[in-house]
């Protein structure tokens, strides 16, 4: 009996017991849909979080007072750093800001405060920034007004969402209050969704008022962060090492000692990207639980077949069929139950992640990989499921199978 025979044979035989191997089926269809779908919707997540690493600038290094290494830091400016367990000094970024490939580089003050406008109070995270500077090294772009200019003092550039944050929006010329201080609206953020660089959350003031505000919890020359950018062509990695050795003799401490954080792009991507393989790992074993279940019902469908089949099975002995035909019949069987599992299993995670991707906007990426992956799974668990199955059906007595009823 050759393999298109044996298809044959074997389609014949799921079609007479077509609601068995649908419930059959259906445990591969579970498994493997959850498979592609829940790697797809963390792949998209992780492509997600790349996009917005190229948007935060591929040229751009952040200093701050924490090691993230040492976990609990935070990379973006809506983040206080706090508590933090080293400082940052302005002669680090005198010292910093010699590197000759720096493009430009800012010191910023950073806090949280309560925010007052019309009787309504939020609170608010703090930047004051070196206006001059600070767009280039984190560019911004202005939805109302202007952003804030060198010489200004006592005014305001506020985040989209801090400014959506009242009842009635802020809008330019509006005057709002930090810590019971005055401040004018000068100008209003368009919308990132960047979370490397939240600024969406942030309100912009001028460095010198940041440190009049926050003149208790800061240090005489006490900075909460470095923002520097690049020359076009620089190495970021050997910039970033190279700040490392600065403010290591800077602060006079070893490595192991660290009490400061030189984030690059690299840092950032490399971190993610380890989170994000983990989590496809652990959530694809998950899912895979399913399919091991999958397989078990394929082992006792095949049982129950070999048991009602015993006269059939005898017959075929009886005019000549080997124990290896008999053995591969049933193997070919539960690998088609298998493929079929994994090809309606694909089906449904297609659609499932097109419905993701266009009614909740949620990026979904479809790998290559996983789904070859994911078919070659299901007709290797079909197989699997079925050898004992067909080895059980292959040693049948063909004199005790034909008195069989």
């Amino acid at each position: 009996m050759n393999l298109k025979e044996m298809v044959d044979f074997t389609l014949n035989s799921l079609l007479h017991q077509k609601l068995r191997s649908f419930l059959t089926v259906l445990g591969i269809i579970v498994g493997i849909s959850s498979v592609i779908i829940l790697v797809g919707i963390v792949q998209g997540f992780k492509e997600d979080v790349l996009e917005q690493l190229e948007d935060f600038g591929p040229r751009t290094i952040i200093i701050t007072p924490t090691n993230p290494e040492g976990g609990g830091a935070s990379i973006g400016p809506g983040s206080s750093f706090s508590p933090t367990t080293g400082k940052l000094w302005e002669k680090d970024f005198e010292r910093v800001k010699k590197i000759p490939e720096i493009k430009s580089i800012t010191q910023v003050i950073i806090g949280q405060t309560t925010m007052t406008y019309k009787d309504e109070s939020i609170s608010v995270s703090i930047f004051g920034i070196e206006a001059d500077v600070f767009d280039d090294a984190v560019p911004v772009e202005i939805e109302q007004g202007r952003f804030l200019q060198e010489n200004d003092r006592n005014v305001a550039g506020l985040g989209a969402d801090v400014a959506e944050g009242f009842d009635e929006e802020v809008r330019t010329h509006s005057n709002v209050y930090l810590s019971e201080k005055r401040f004018k609206v000068v100008g209003v953020l368009k919308p990132t969704g960047n979370s490397f660089a939240p600024i969406d959350n942030v309100v912009f003031i001028p460095k010198d008022d940041a440190r009049k505000l926050f003149n208790r919890s800061l240090l005489e020359n006490e900075i909460s962060a470095i923002y520097l950018t690049l020359v076009e062509g620089s190495d970021v990695d050997a910039i970033g090492e190279e700040i490392e050795d600065i403010l290591l003799a800077s602060h006079r401490v070893t490595e192991e000692e660290k009490d400061f954080g030189v984030i690059t792009p690299t840092f950032i991507n490399e971190r993610f990207s380890s989170i994000l393989d983990l989590l496809t790992i652990f959530l694809g074993a998950i899912a895979s639980i399913s399919l091991i279940v999958g397989g078990i019902g394929i082992s006792n469908t095949m049982f129950m077949s070999v048991m009602e089949r015993r006269r059939e099975i005898g017959t075929m002995k009886a005019v000549g069929a080997s124990q290896e035909t008999i053995r591969n019949l049933f193997l070919v069987e539960s690998a088609i139950i298998g493929l079929t599992g994994g090809l309606m299993g694909l089906l449904i995670a297609v659609l499932a992640g097109l419905a993701l991707d266009s009614l909740l906007e949620l990026t979904f990426v479809f790998d290559p990989f996983v789904i070859a992956g994911a078919i070659v799974f299901s007709i290797l668990i079909g197989i699997i499921s079925g050898t004992f199955p067909a080895i059980d059906a292959a040693k049948v007595d063909p004199i005790v199978a034909l008195r069989y009823e």
